[in-house]
């Protein structure tokens, strides 16, 4: 009982003692009644002594009822305390059972808290995502969606959205949903521009998506990572591509060659670049960038492309010519020298590509194809036993029929070239395998010699 209360009641008591010491002194008057109405009526001093207890009940009572609500009041926060305790007790038990790879059982426990708590977020995110793990979209989509309803500015509803949308395929929910990320808060936003990213890029809308490369190299500025700087190159890249098809060859020639002028290792737009001046009939040009390319890049797609070129014009002689000088002038001249070899077996000058073929063997620690290239010149020749020990030695490799190539990012192989790495998503990566020791200078050879012993159909 508070201090208020036991003043007011002591206040009471004491009118009431005052009261019966009055009451001899004024008995008579005290015994006079006072009427409430006709057939109602009471004495003074009865009259004050209800007045007295009713003030004394009144706190009373009122006092009774605080504490009332008191211990209701904390009953109530006792079941609640209770029943949150056993909510994270079986949220803790839904996570563990994902954790343990038993969605199923995840599931029962997330249903079980909502039952309870319909608007419990965390659940349903979670069993949200288990939904959509086991395949199951339209239940994911409804359960993110109940809890962004929930919670209207948590970002991770919208996020989940996105991806349930995304397995869906519903490509415009999912841009939609991503714009509206962006535009509640677009200077935090960075996870949202890399997922619309993707999803332009997988739609191949190569404008859009250069324009979101842009906000997410302001946003980022200096700080922007090897992942984010790739896109800077393979977007425009596409877009040049789309347009070359388009026959828009002047707007890809620029977007090209600002590439290849700031670029050069960029293997894709050299190359490209090549195409599309050949297909405006600049085919000089184009040899000209294809040759700068290799000798920048050793990449061999520079070598089949011209390979392809000189002999589609019926040129073999060029083609000999040019390959020659980039045996000469290159620092790692296997592929060249390699790429020689072939041509010239391509060409049935079958001397001069057994020659270049046996002096690749002290370069070249795994090579299947160049034991097959020298089995077949000298089955030709008539040598067939000394075929069949190249035979026998191919025999004992892998693949003896291709070339092989793989990602420098993500080490995929590929049996060619590609200007694009499916498994990790990088441009300009893939290279040619020959698994090459050394280089001319590491093994005391003057390359002008080579050249020259070149010149005279002599391989060193």
């Amino acid at each position: 009982m508070k201090v208020r209360t036991f003043l007011m009641l002591l206040a009471a008591s004491g009118l009431v003692f005052v009261l019966s010491l009055l009451y001899t002194p004024n008995r008579e008057t005290l015994n006079e009644r006072i009427f409430f109405s006709r057939d109602v009526s009471l004495p003074v001093w009865a009259t004050f002594l209800l007045v007295a207890l009713c003030a004394m009940a009144v706190p009373v009572v009122f006092g009774m009822l605080r504490d009332v609500k008191q211990l209701v009041d904390s009953v109530t926060r006792r079941r609640a305390i209770k029943a949150q305790k056993e909510v994270e007790q079986r949220y803790v038990l839904g996570i563990e059972a994902i954790l343990n790879g038993r969605e199923e059982r995840a599931l029962e426990h997330f249903n079980t808290i909502l039952q309870r708590d319909p608007s419990h977020f965390e659940s349903l995110i979670k069993a949200g995502d288990v939904h959509r793990a086991l395949g199951r979209i339209p239940q994911a989509t409804e359960l993110h969606r109940r809890a962004r309803q929930v919670r209207e500015n948590d970002l991770r509803a919208l996020f989940a959205l996105v991806e349930d949308y995304e397995l869906a395929q519903d490509s415009p929910l999912a841009r939609a949903t991503l714009t509206q990320i962006i535009e509640s808060k677009p200077k935090r936003a960075i996870t949202a521009y890399r997922k619309l990213r993707s999803l332009l890029v997988r739609e191949k809308d190569w404008e859009a998506a250069q324009e979101i490369q842009r906000k997410i190299e302001d946003l980022l500025g200096e700080g922007i990572r090897k992942e984010d700087r790739r896109y800077s190159l393979g977007i425009p890249y596409q877009l040049a591509c789309r347009l070359a098809g388009e026959e828009r060859n002047k707007d890809a020639l620029a977007i090209l060659r600002r590439q290849v002028k700031e670029h050069p290792e960029f293997v894709p737009a050299t190359w490209k670049l090549g195409k599309v001046l050949v297909a405006t009939g600049e085919s000089d040009e184009a040899v000209a960038i294809w040759r700068r390319g290799f000798e920048a890049t050793s990449a061999p797609v520079f070598l089949t492309t011209l390979e392809d070129h000189f002999l589609q014009l019926e040129e073999p002689e060029r083609a000999i010519e040019v390959f020659k000088q980039l045996v000469w002038k290159a620092k790692r001249d296997v592929i060249a020298r390699f790429f020689l070899g072939k041509l010239y077996y391509r060409l049935e000058m079958l001397d001069e590509a057994l020659d270049v073929f046996r002096s690749l063997r002290s370069k070249v620690s795994y090579a299947p194809t160049i034991p097959f290239y020298i089995a077949r010149i000298l089955e030709r020749r008539g040598d067939p036993l000394q075929a069949a020990r190249e035979y026998s030695l191919l025999l004992s490799q892998m693949d003896p029929l291709r070339l092989e190539f793989h990602c420098a990012t993500c080490a995929s192989r590929y049996s060619a070239w590609r200007d694009f790495c499916e498994t990790c998503g990088e441009w300009n990566s893939i290279q040619l395998d020959l698994r090459e020791q050394l280089t001319l200078e590491e093994m005391g050879i003057n390359p002008t010699l080579v050249y020259d012993n070149l010149e005279s159909g002599e391989i060193a």
